[in-house]
């Protein structure tokens, strides 16, 4: 099975949305994940986003659904 990578068009705003529609557990783990990067001093900020990105597009993260996450339903 052959794995793609697509730039998707995120914005900090769009990040802060999506992560805002995380569970408390799942956003202390993400900050918890950040700060062992930067901790680490292992990599700057934008490889941390990147590689979290890549994760999100192999669990299925897609334009489509990012759409879907950022619609205004009100």
């Amino acid at each position: 099975m052959t794995s793609n990578t697509y730039q998707l068009p995120l914005t900090f705003d769009k990040i802060l949305i999506l992560v805002q529609q995380l569970t408390k557990e799942e956003q202390i783990k993400l900050k918890q994940e950040i700060d062992k990067r930067i901790n680490a001093q292992e990599d700057d900020f934008f490889t941390v986003f990147d590689r979290i990105g890549k994760n999100a597009q192999q669990r299925g993260l897609t334009e489509e659904v990012i759409q879907k996450l950022l619609a205004d339903e009100s």
